[in-house]
């Protein structure tokens, strides 16, 4: 069966709109501000997804973006200045930067209670790469196996200790898929396989999954033939081809008749994912009011 995000995004976002207009009685409007070097077509696609939502909930997205190459100083200088601003609830590092420039370094700049990608080491917020697939076993855990509703716990106690039970493969460690998916799995005790291209056998681990999460980027990585009837399969990787255009980690229509429950590229994992950002953007405004 597949599983619709772009539904699952649209149930987040209307619960965040109910806490944004709580907000904004108390004249506080999230913001969250994107920082970006260069053109990268993938980039500003990604950033235009996050603002589109953002409007929706009636929160605020500004998009900075750095035409040249600026000098390091020059844009730690300018983040530095988002970290005083009040009126900036959550600020994040669109990946890819330029060689010269590092993400990583850029990120320990931000400050922490802004840190709405859940970068940093003591970071509030958890990854929402990693939250978005919480939220997509939740949803086929609760609403799909169990025909219930979902709580609002994301790691609720019952679904973690499902997950537990359960053999789990994650493809790919990248800094924006496998690593912040791996983070937030290792945040609830929850046993796991990373398949590199390290590891031998990788077919063997792949058929006795009973939850493959792939966030490679090669299309048409995994084949219905890999995978164990009845299996989930979350799809994160994303391959932008010139014909193809937008396509996932395996072929749909092929793992449609093997796999339980599976999400599609696009409209599975991307519009979650924008949707645990503005979750973590909603919460950094209500913690920033605290403070």
């Amino acid at each position: 069966m597949k599983i619709d995000g772009r539904k699952i995004a649209a149930d987040i976002l209307k619960s965040l709109k109910t806490d944004v207009g709580k907000l904004k009685r108390k004249r506080i409007q999230p913001h969250l501000v994107a920082v970006l070097v260069g053109s990268d077509s993938g980039s500003l696609s990604y950033v235009s997804q996050k603002s589109k939502a953002a409007r929706i909930i009636g929160a605020k997205v500004t998009i900075h973006r750095f035409d040249k190459i600026p000098l390091y100083q020059s844009i730690a200088e300018f983040i530095s200045g988002l970290n005083q601003d009040p009126k900036v609830h959550g600020v994040i590092i669109q990946r890819p930067l330029p060689p010269s420039l590092s993400a990583g370094a850029l990120n320990k700049i931000v400050s922490v209670n802004k840190d709405v990608d859940g970068f940093l080491d003591k970071s509030p917020f958890e990854p929402p790469i990693g939250v978005a697939v919480f939220k997509l076993l939740g949803h086929i855990y609760y609403r799909q196996l169990k025909k219930t509703s979902m709580p609002r716990d994301d790691f609720s106690k019952s679904l973690v200790n499902w997950l537990k039970n359960k053999q789990i493969v994650l493809l790919g460690h990248g800094e924006t898929g496998g690593q912040p998916v791996s983070q937030t799995l290792n945040t609830c005790n929850i046993p796991f396989i990373v398949l590199n291209s390290t590891v031998e056998n990788k077919d063997e681990y792949l058929k006795d999954a009973d939850i493959v999460i792939s966030a490679v980027g090669k299309p048409n990585m995994i084949k219905a033939e890999m995978i164990k009837p009845g299996c989930i399969l979350l799809g994160i990787g994303v391959h932008r081809g010139d014909k193809t255009g937008i396509v996932g980690d395996y072929d749909e229509k092929a793992v449609d008749p093997v796999a339980g429950f599976y999400t599609s590229t696009p409209g599975g994992m991307g519009p979650v994912n924008v949707a645990c950002l503005l979750q973590n953007l909603i919460t950094a405004a209500k913690m920033q009011k605290r403070g």
